[in-house]
């Protein structure tokens, strides 16, 4: 309808605004209130000289959702060093894998499994409906969770200008978590309450070590994402089965082994092991399940990473748990162990899994090994790459696990038990 004069006459809202006018123009009648508190010796003020009155500031108001301001990461911060520090994190890879780590950390490769893990291995069997539990469990984390977010951003090797569609479903963070507690909570059915009750899991802990390479500052400052910890030391190998001073150590020439690490100026020169205590219960570094999803390592010259730097960079992680805990046992300046550590590490993006042991006998990194009287050197005992399955998602509308892989569950179930 055309609002017109006439209509606009019966208009609700000209009514309205006719009455606010009114009202608006009323004068205040006079209710003896003022008289009232006089009386009562109640001092009446002017509100107009409240509103004209002017008041000093107080402290600045900090409002809610301002950002602080940037920190400067410049000779006035309180972190910062004049020597130069190679810092080596969570994103980092090493150019050379697993070769530029054992010349870092002064470490052997052996390329299986110790004697005596290798036999238990021989020996554990899964029960069936333990294996098939597990199945559904791994289509519970990887197909039916809920969670709906913008993935990982998927490039084209023939085409790497190209921007593909963004897809949504589980974030690679989250399924590696859901996959990885799922596994243990298997694991602990397969040991039974009497392993489980001499374990303690922690979640997102970091470790830092401080080394002196050379002349070289280098500081590991490394995440595991579960951090499972023992009433009891894993026992150590036997060194002179291994026999590791007798193994030389690959030739970097003409690169060195702090290539590609970053420098820093702004850095803590101390060590860091999650748990203070030392003589705690659970104090003792057992097992780190570390997540290695495609968005969470790059190389800095923006090429794919290989399966050779990812196991350097859980050979790195693994090192920095048994070092923060020696030095914790046996002070800063400790270079040969009185008891060699060692500890279990596996790292998966929740499809691929890698199984290694690490055990720490020294924290000398100048030893060539040439000599007789050498300090022994650290070993690293790996396992070559293990696929939980083939095929996991809908195909055809129909949620499908195809070839999958036993033998990540019971690799595991043997780590966790001893």
């Amino acid at each position: 309808m055309r609002l017109t004069s006439v209509v606009l006459r019966q208009h609700i809202g000209f009514h309205f605004k006719r009455h606010w006018i009114v009202q608006g123009k009323r004068v205040p009648s006079e209710t003896g209130a003022t008289a009232e508190l006089a009386a009562r010796g109640i001092p009446v003020v002017d509100p107009n000289a409240l509103i004209r009155e002017r008041r000093e500031l107080g402290p600045r108001v900090e409002v809610v959702g301002q950002l602080p301001p940037e920190v400067k990461f410049d000779e006035t911060h309180p972190l910062y060093k004049r020597e130069p520090c190679y810092v080596y994190g969570d994103r980092n890879v090493l150019l050379e894998g697993v070769r530029q780590a054992q010349v870092l950390v002064n470490t052997v490769v052996y390329d299986e499994l110790p004697l005596k893990v290798e036999e238990r291995l021989e020996k554990t069997k899964i029960p069936t409906a333990l294996d098939r539990s597990m199945q559904q469990s791994v289509l519970a984390a990887l197909v039916f969770d809920a969670e709906q977010v913008k993935t990982a951003v998927v490039k084209d090797p023939e085409r790497p200008a190209y921007k593909l569609p963004r897809n949504y479903g589980i974030s690679d963070e989250r399924r590696n978590r859901l996959l990885l507690s799922k596994l243990l909570l298997h694991c602990e059915r397969f040991t039974g309450p009497s392993v489980a009750s001499s374990r303690k899991i922690l979640s997102n802990v970091r470790f830092v070590v401080p080394l002196a390479k050379e002349l070289d500052r280098v500081q590991l400052s490394l995440k595991a994402d579960t951090f499972i910890t023992s009433a009891a030391a894993i026992t150590p190998y036997d060194s002179a089965v291994y026999r590791p001073q007798d193994q030389p150590l690959p030739d970097l020439f003409p690169l060195r082994e702090t290539v590609t690490i970053p420098t820093s100026n702004h850095y803590e020169w101390q060590t860091q092991y999650p748990i203070r205590r030392a003589d705690y219960r659970f104090a003792h570094p057992h097992t780190i399940l570390v997540h290695c999803a495609p968005a969470d390592v790059a190389n800095q010259f923006e090429t794919p990473v290989t399966d050779d730097q990812r196991e350097g960079r859980l050979m790195l992680k693994a090192f920095a748990v048994a070092a923060s805990r020696a030095r914790q046992l046996y002070g800063d300046s400790v270079k040969l162990l009185p008891r060699p550590i060692t500890v279990q590490a596996v790292q998966t993006d929740s499809k691929w899994f890698h199984f290694g042991i690490y055990q720490l006998n020294t924290l000398d990194l100048e030893a060539d090994g040439d000599g007789q009287n050498q300090p022994a050197r650290n070993l690293w005992f790996r396992k070559p790459r293990m696929d939980l399955y083939g095929e996991c998602g809908y195909l055809v509308g129909k949620p499908a696990l195809h070839e999958y892989n036993r033998e990540v569950l019971r690799h595991l179930a043997e780590a966790t038990k001893k």
